[in-house]
């Protein structure tokens, strides 16, 4: 044994045997899962660092490690135990500055081997240097009129630092953390606000150079009603949407153009193909023969899928129907199985009203509130749904996936239903759209005036979306991908005229989710990856496989 299979030949061969004696499903129910080395994958030069896993089924096999293909360290099984559970080894003295080994760990299953890898490199990663980020307050930062409101913030480095706190501009209150203390806190909003009333509240901590700090602009009284929420769907108007797709590649009938919010909205284009607003919609596709709705009560698993920029949901029938029948194939497709929407969405930092600023930050959410309350007539499994996308479509995601919208006192009950998530694999996403957050952190000051220098001043980070501040311990598994690799300085005023880096697209963005995750507790849910060049439909069809509920 002196190589482990690549992915594909792992994958192939794992198939074929487990097809071959009926045992596909215990394949999939064991799996080895490498958790995020280092700063992204990244580690100081020349330093030993530890690699964690974890085995999801018990087993009797040894375990063995790979560095480049080849076989570096074999533990018994007599030293790790025979038991599932997380498991740790070390890689001894690091390796050079830039150098890239790709890190794997396998364990003998019914026949194969099944393995989990990692691209390690050596280097260092710019990171922020400190962060204070306030969580969205009430319900979208509307609380109840005339009582008192706490307000959860983070603080993203431990710090010796005085917590300050700015009410409209001025300080109210400085209070001690203790020393070298990060982490989540809390303090209580004492006065109450009455209906309509307004407050901005700064939240700050030094730095070696200034403060850090995160605001939040409160308003009393319930959160407004849901503008865009669709008309009322049932089992007929569903079947309504259903066409069938004469070549049956990938499928042979799905349901087309159901909308999931007001119709009268328009994505980019602006209009559709008749001059007229052409609406949220979605097509929506089931593993069935002929693509209609099983009917049976089976819940099956929903991947929404979101487009990149300059694409439309048709694009899972076109250049990415290989994706769209890699999800439908999952558990061999059927009841049970994974049904597949793709939506049309806007862009929550291009399509902006005449004061510029954004229509919809939340479309995508949206999208997650209606499923979850048509789930019945969907027959998905509410708890088990999951987003997948790359660039425009993984921004969006993002947002997506950390944040919750619900509103209790929405008259609609679509718009009371969650937006929660249970996971997401997206590909060049940007965490934030905030510009003015992004100029401090990654770009050298010189270049500040040139960034999108017509957006709003958006010190409270909420205007375009932002992410970051959204994280807590409720956030989904999440896994993101970079094309890039990460910087490791401010962005120059000659990288950005010679796109020498890519800022829409720069990889730094997964690290600032990542950090927060590790803030939060949960830093094994999220695994952020440099310089990925994977099969995204392959990829992101084993994470859902992976972790998924439903099915047997």
């Amino acid at each position: 044994m002196n190589r482990y299979p690549n992915k594909g030949e792992r994958c192939a061969v794992i198939i074929l045997l487990m097809v071959a004696s009926g045992n596909l499903l215990a394949a999939l129910n064991f799996q080895v899962r490498i958790f995020s080395v280092g700063e992204g994958n990244v580690v100081p030069p020349n330093e030993s660092f530890p690699i964690r896993y974890e085995v999801t089924a018990d087993s009797d096999s040894d375990h063995y490690y790979y560095v480049d293909g080849s076989l570096k360290k074999t533990r018994s099984n007599s030293s790790t135990g025979s038991l599932a559970g997380e498991f740790s080894v070390t890689y001894p003295g690091g390796f050079s500055q830039g150098d890239r080994k790709t890190i794997a760990v396998c364990l003998d299953h019914q026949g194969a081997q099944v393995c989990d890898e990692v691209s390690v490199r050596a280097g260092a990663v710019l990171q922020l240097d400190q962060a204070v980020e306030l969580h969205t307050v009430g319900t979208n930062n509307h609380v109840p009129a005339g009582q008192t409101f706490d307000i959860v913030y983070d603080v993203l480095n431990p710090t010796s630092s005085s917590h300050y706190y700015y009410v409209n501009g001025d300080l109210a209150a400085t209070q001690s953390k203790g020393s070298d203390k990060g982490g989540e806190f809390s303090i209580t909003y004492p006065w109450g606000l009455a209906v309509g009333e307004t407050t901005h509240v700064e939240i700050c901590v030094d730095t070696n150079t200034a403060q850090a700090c995160g605001s939040k602009l409160i308003t009393g009284g319930p959160a407004p009603a849901g503008g865009d929420v669709p008309d009322p769907f049932d089992s007929t108007v569903m079947g309504d949407h259903f066409v069938t797709y004469g070549s049956c590649d990938p499928v042979c009938g799905y349901y087309e153009n159901i909308y999931y919010g007001d119709s009268s909205v328009s994505w980019l284009p602006t209009v559709g193909p008749d001059s007229e607003p052409n609406g949220l919609r979605m097509d929506v596709y089931y593993p069935t023969a002929d693509g209609r709705v099983h009917s049976g009560s089976e819940r099956n698993t929903l991947v929404i899928y979101a487009h990149s920029a300059n694409h439309n949901k048709e694009t899972l029938l076109g250049p990415k129907k290989g994706t769209l029948e890699a999800y439908l194939g999952i558990e061999g497709g059927g009841a049970g199985g994974v049904t597949v929407a793709a939506l049309d969405f806007r862009h929550p930092a291009k399509d902006l009203d005449d004061n510029l600023y954004p229509v919809s930050r939340d479309d995508m959410s949206h999208a997650v509130q209606f499923f979850r309350y048509y789930a019945d007539i969907f027959k998905i499994n509410p708890d088990d749904i999951f987003v997948t996308g790359s660039s425009l479509g993984a921004g969006v995601g993002i947002h997506a996936a950390v944040k919750e919208i619900a509103n209790p006192e929405d008259p609609s009950p679509i718009r009371q239903a969650s937006s929660r998530i249970r996971g997401a694999f997206l590909a060049t996403g940007q965490s934030s759209f905030s510009p003015q957050w992004f100029r401090s952190n990654f770009l050298e000051e010189e270049i500040w005036p040139y960034y999108l220098p017509d957006f709003h001043p958006d010190e409270e980070r909420s205007i375009y979306g932002h992410a970051v501040a959204n994280v807590d311990e409720h956030a989904p598994i999440l896994e993101l991908g970079y094309e890039g690799d990460f910087i490791d300085h401010k962005v120059t005023a000659s990288e950005k005229s010679n796109k020498e880096v890519d800022t829409t697209h720069l990889p730094n963005f997964g690290l600032t989710i990542q950090n927060q995750y590790r803030l939060h507790g949960i830093g094994d849910r999220i695994m952020v990856r440099e310089s990925y060049g994977g099969s995204f439909g392959g990829d992101s069809t084993r994470f859902i496989e992976r972790n998924r509920l439903s099915g047997d």
